[in-house]
């Protein structure tokens, strides 16, 4: 099992972003909002990007929060459904530990692709 933290895991360009935002689809609880979209990657890898708004405190509150979304992703990473990227906004409000953002992340990122998957024969 692959646990790296390399940046080819996250989602970078702003092209990516604004994908993310405009065709992803969105789920969300108590502690984040995700989004996900499908991504053409030859490998297969899930990426993820973390939006973290002034609401949350100071740049050295932001950065924890970033720091804690990415770890959590990194843990999560090889029970992800692959070949998706992910937007990670956590609520400046939530509880931010590494444990529950595992939990939310599994949760919601599986409910998106299920909804996906049950959506695709449709179309």
């Amino acid at each position: 099992m692959d646990l790296r933290a390399d940046k080819r895991f996250r989602v970078r360009s702003k092209k990516d972003i604004d994908l993310l935002f405009s065709q992803g689809r969105r789920s969300s609880n108590a502690q984040i909002t995700l989004f996900a979209l499908r991504n053409d990657l030859p490998d297969g890898r899930c990426r993820a990007g973390v939006g973290v708004s002034k609401r949350h405190g100071n740049a050295v509150r932001r950065n924890r929060v970033k720091r804690l979304c990415r770890e959590a992703f990194r843990l999560t990473r090889a029970e992800l459904p692959a070949g998706w990227d992910f937007m990670i906004l956590p609520r400046a409000e939530a509880n931010m530990e590494v444990r529950s953002l595992c939990g939310s992340i599994r949760t919601l990122a599986g409910r998106i692709a299920a909804k996906s998957s049950a959506e695709a024969p449709s179309q």
